[in-house]
């Protein structure tokens, strides 16, 4: 495939400047299109055409779908950004297809008068998205397919994305840029005060910080926000996933960090606790999440938590054994009592058992299915606001 794009590819001129040299239309178009075609280059062949971030389609009010904002590449490696949703009446029977295709208008306002017409010269790189009968002609990616058997019938998601109906949102054939982001978040720490002096509020920071950089390195954007200040009116990063971790008891949060809390799950936020050994640490941040009105109860069997990314059957061993996970999905609370952040640093209770190894491989990956689903709850929620 790289192989026949490099074939197909037209040489590259550029322009080799001096004080003498004649300036023209034909040289000014050259000298820019030879950065223009590099660029163009770098796209098409060390990237893969598809989405690399957002342009969701949902469903919405009814017969209406949307494109949420994000960004794409084209085949011609054209980048292709949409900043506002785009909203779709779906009100005819029939297969239809949602794409997103490079658009290059020319900006009217820069008309000037040459001979007895008018030429233009500037152009904006653009966009447009589509809801068509037929495929385009031109270039294009496709957000998605639905077929309508009634106009009256309601819009759906897809109820089982690996199988959707009629009426319901098709979304497998949507192709993935290469490098994709996955979820562009902060992760933060919840500082707390141990109950005795001595023992750190942070024991897991390097195994965070590890899991992060390991995250950057497999298409995720990842930012360390440090210790959040949760009573904060605006966070800033708002982060996505709350890390606090421990063996020991810790003091009671303030009513203004509760309050902070809630704020920060109510706009999406994850809070995942994580105990380093003993029942203390793991008591005391059940009564935080009872406070948060939080349920904490055992994952069930194909929890989205388990596919967010890598896919697993249960909740993984972590750097302690015979412990558990329980959450509260639709609160956004969760907590390890395996220690995963132990795994993180390597930090594993039996250092020499022959899966030491795989216990922080699957760690490592349950951590960022961890942030995946911090990511989405996230950006559900902001879609949510977006689309009212």
């Amino acid at each position: 495939m790289i192989r026949d794009k490099i074939v197909n590819v037209p040489p590259v001129t550029g322009i080799n400047p001096f004080d003498e040299l004649p300036v023209d239309a034909a040289i000014w178009r050259t000298a820019h299109d030879h950065h223009h075609q590099h660029r163009l280059l770098h796209g098409t062949i060390a990237h893969r055409p598809g989405v690399v971030y957002g342009l969701e389609v949902l469903a919405r009010q009814d017969r209406t779908l949307t494109v949420a904002p994000g960004a794409a590449v084209d085949a011609e490696g054209r980048l292709i950004l949409l900043r506002e949703p785009v909203s779709f009446d779906m009100d005819e029977k029939g297969q239809f297809f949602i794409t997103l295709s490079y658009k290059q208008p020319f900006i009217t306002e820069s008309a000037v008068t040459v001979g007895s017409g008018e030429k233009y010269y500037e152009f904006m790189e653009g966009r447009e998205v589509r809801s068509t009968k037929d495929a385009p002609s031109n270039e294009y990616i496709e957000l998605a397919r639905i077929y309508r058997t009634n106009p009256e019938k309601p819009v759906r998601n897809a109820a089982n994305p690996f199988d959707p109906g009629s009426d319901e949102i098709n979304l497998l054939h949507r192709p993935l840029a290469f490098p994709h982001c996955y979820a562009d978040v902060a992760v933060g720490e919840l500082a707390y005060v141990p109950k005795t002096g001595g023992d750190s509020w942070k024991p897991n920071r390097a195994g965070l910080w590890n899991l992060l950089q390991e995250g950057n390195g497999r298409g995720f954007h990842l930012e360390f926000a440090g210790p959040v200040n949760i009573a904060a009116d605006d966070l800033s990063p708002f982060p996505a996933l709350l890390y606090i971790a421990g063996s020991k008891g810790f003091q009671p949060l303030s009513a203004q960090q509760v309050e902070g809390l809630q704020r920060f799950l109510a706009r999406g936020g994850v809070l995942l606790g994580d105990a380093c050994g003993g029942e203390e640490f793991a008591n005391m941040f059940k009564e935080l999440a009872a406070q948060l009105g939080a349920s904490l109860a055992d994952m069930a069997a194909g929890h989205p938590l388990l596919k967010s990314h890598y896919v697993f059957s249960a909740a993984p061993v972590g750097a302690q054994d015979g412990k558990g996970f329980v959450i509260d999905a639709e609160g956004g609370v969760m907590l390890s009592s395996a220690n995963y952040g132990g795994a993180w640093q390597g930090d594993i209770s039996k250092p020499d058992a022959p899966d030491a190894r795989e216990r922080i491989r699957q760690a490592v990956e349950f951590g960022l299915n961890i942030i995946m689903h911090a990511a989405k709850r996230q950006r559900g929620k902001y879609l949510d606001t977006l689309l009212r």
